[in-house]
């Protein structure tokens, strides 16, 4: 990019909420489902069918209003949002234009810079239209209409494309966190429009923006930015405008392309929803909803590193997805052992999961402790426990049954100790003698030799003393 301008961008996230029922029917919520089965007269608009708010949802609103900062309206209502598009059979949405649930919110990015939230309101979401190229045609499906929708629209506070990355990221963590969104990207449970300008550095002027719509993968964001920024450069630098518009990204060709002007408030013909009442909550109200706040990743890596005693950056990885975070914590309560757990969480555990999407580790905590205890404890050795890790992945299983079948229970035979020891160094007397001239390397050797022909007959420990004892019996006289 060119070192003339400045990069602006703002966004606004759509987060599916994770109610049962959808925010102004009693229809499900869940993602698919047959076609138009999800579906009912109020969440079709058909004549004479009246909306019923979700309290769940309003109270999901809120809770992640209140997690980013947000000042919380007393009073807040409801509007419509007129246009016609065929996903959207009552041609209009319902939504919350200037009273919102939630204002005046920020998030910190790992820059240093603050973006600031300028709302989050409560909405319904559309159906999806299914397009068949080949037969010229295009179908819709009504399960996701009235789904609820949290809408986060940011302040332009964003200056790259990798920061509106982090951005959604962390926005989509937290939701997690807080339960209220499960943040699903291949889903659609998370989305963002990403609008898009270029301003002369020093200059306080927004340049006209582009806006990009329905963003649905952190990669996609940053190279429909990335090209952006490219393009709208050379439209600057050649003397001509960027005209206000709302774009769509063609990921197969990672370029952006032309939809339609975008539309203002005004186009859409706001008024007041007449059909649902005023929300309104009293100062005990917000307290009940902030005391189901539960722990979020920044106060979790706190409590691992102050109260359990882990290093930071092992209490970040922890925390990267909820999922893990939970799995632990499930497994200390069974096993307080905090480090211990810890080490063969992050290398047994997390390198099976980490380049899965499945969100979800298909043994149970209590399994995961057990095998820990195992280990610790010396019923099997390490590196034992780590193959019944394994089998438990792939197969399932109770980790003692599976250490007693493959024959990893540690028994302390020390008859069978020195046959193998003494074997050992009496075939290497150079090694020994390399020892005593001080490689002490040559120890380590004795010792993986030695347990690989004791497997399961004896605790490293128990080899390791040994080994020390039959060396001093074989040091050279003085």
């Amino acid at each position: 990019m060119s070192k003339k301008y400045e990069t602006v961008i703002g966004l606004e996230i759509h987060a599916e909420l994770s109610t049962n029922t959808k925010v102004f029917c009693s229809c499900s919520a869940e993602f698919g489902g047959e076609t138009n089965t999800h579906i009912c007269p109020r969440c079709t608009g058909q004549p004479g069918a009246l909306p019923i708010i979700n309290k769940a949802a309003v109270e999901f609103a809120v809770r992640a209003g209140l997690t980013f900062g947000c000042d919380i309206n007393r009073y807040s209502r409801f509007d419509r949002k007129n246009y016609f598009y065929p996903d959207l059979p009552k041609a209009y949405q319902i939504s919350q234009l200037d009273l919102p649930l939630c204002l005046n919110g920020k998030l910190e990015l790992s820059t240093g810079n603050v973006v600031r939230i300028n709302r989050i309101h409560l909405e319904e979401d559309a159906g999806k239209l299914i397009h068949d190229d080949y037969h010229g045609e295009s179908l819709a499906n009504y399960n996701r209409c009235s789904v609820p929708l949290i809408e986060i629209v940011t302040e332009p506070d964003i200056r790259s494309a990798e920061e509106a990355a982090e951005f959604v990221s962390k926005i989509g963590l937290y939701l997690k966190y807080l339960g209220v969104c499960d943040a699903k990207m291949q889903e659609g449970s998370i989305r963002a429009d990403v609008n898009i300008s270029l301003r002369e550095f020093g200059s306080d002027k927004f340049g006209e923006r582009t806006e990009i719509k329905n963003m649905n993968s952190m990669r996609g964001i940053q190279r429909a930015i990335e090209y952006e920024i490219e393009r709208q450069t050379e439209l600057l630098e050649d003397g001509e405008k960027n005209v206000q518009e709302t774009r769509k990204f063609d990921d197969a060709m990672g370029i952006t392309k032309p939809l339609r002007t975008k539309e203002n408030a005004n186009d859409y013909r706001y008024f007041p929803e007449p059909d649902i009442l005023a929300v309104t909550f009293t100062d005990e109200d917000i307290e009940n909803i902030r005391k189901d706040i539960p722990l979020l990743p920044h106060e979790k890596v706190a409590k691992y590193v102050n109260d359990y005693k882990l290093s930071e950056e092992d209490a970040r990885v922890i925390t990267l997805e909820k999922y893990l975070s939970d799995f632990y914590d499930e497994t200390v309560a069974i096993y307080p052992e905090y480090k211990k757990v810890a080490n063969m969480f992050l290398t047994e555990i997390m390198r099976r999961v980490k380049d899965t999407d499945a969100e979800e580790i298909p043994i149970a905590a209590k399994d995961f402790a057990k095998i820990v205890e195992m280990s610790e404890t010396n019923v099997v050795n390490r590196n034992d426990a780590k193959d019944i890790i394994r089998v438990m992945f792939e197969e399932g299983g109770d980790p003692m049954e599976i250490a007693k079948a493959k024959n990893y229970i540690v028994v302390e035979d020390t008859s069978a100790i020195s046959e193998v020891v003494d074997k050992l160094l009496d075939e290497r007397p150079d090694l020994i003698a390399d020892y005593f001239n001080g490689k002490t390397n040559v120890f380590g050797f004795f010792m993986g030799q030695a347990n690989r022909a004791l497997r399961g007959k004896a605790t490293p420990m128990s080899v390791k003393e040994y080994i020390e004892k039959a060396l001093k019996e074989r040091e050279p006289k003085q």
